[in-house]
């Protein structure tokens, strides 16, 4: 199967590290699930949430080895709405999940609890055939700000946009706290 370029440009761009504890929500048939599984091994894990059980079976299907050596988890969940009784995540993402775009506060709200203090949450989206990127990233920024995240990244390659977001950051050395759009 190829990947499709916006999935890694985004794992690429959010460059897990190892022994990281990772979540993808709205996983999909679990494309980026090996792409950051190979990132964060030995130690780490994912988990891949979607609300269709046809996603879920599909990634399950896509990732049977992972799911069977224990660090890759699968879930049909609904975002917002998760709930996470284990420890935080170090890494949160979604990659063109409508929902992010959608200028609900309840969405970055519902993600607080989940990241741990200096983690990080990755936002990638596209916008409509006609429109420019700019937009799209703005709406995700502004949402995201209100929920009390900073804002520390915007990145763009082609028609993706990423958007990185933290609250508590501890971990400054990695990403400067600037604004700017790369490509």
């Amino acid at each position: 199967m190829t990947v499709p370029e916006r999935i890694t440009f985004a794992v690429e761009t959010m460059d897990p590290r190892p022994g990281a504890r990772v979540l993808e929500i709205g996983c999909g048939g679990g494309v980026a699930v090996p792409l950051v599984h190979e990132r964060i091994a030995p130690d780490g894990v994912v988990v891949g949430v979607d609300r269709s059980a046809t996603q879920i079976d599909r990634a399950s299907r896509r990732n049977r080895a992972l799911l069977d050596a224990g660090t890759v988890e699968l879930r049909t969940a609904a975002f917002p709405g998760l709930a996470d009784g284990t420890r935080p995540f170090d890494l949160i993402f979604a990659i063109c999940v409508p929902v992010f775009r959608s200028g609900d506060p309840a969405v970055p709200a519902a993600i607080v609890p989940l990241l741990r203090p200096g983690g990080e949450l990755w936002v990638f989206d596209e916008p409509p055939r006609a429109s420019a990127t700019g937009p799209i990233s703005m709406r995700i920024s502004a949402a995201l700000s209100v929920a009390g995240f900073a804002i520390v990244d915007i990145v763009e390659h082609g028609r993706t946009v990423g958007v990185l977001a933290t609250i508590g950051r501890r971990d400054s050395a990695r990403l400067p706290e600037v604004h700017p759009i790369r490509t």
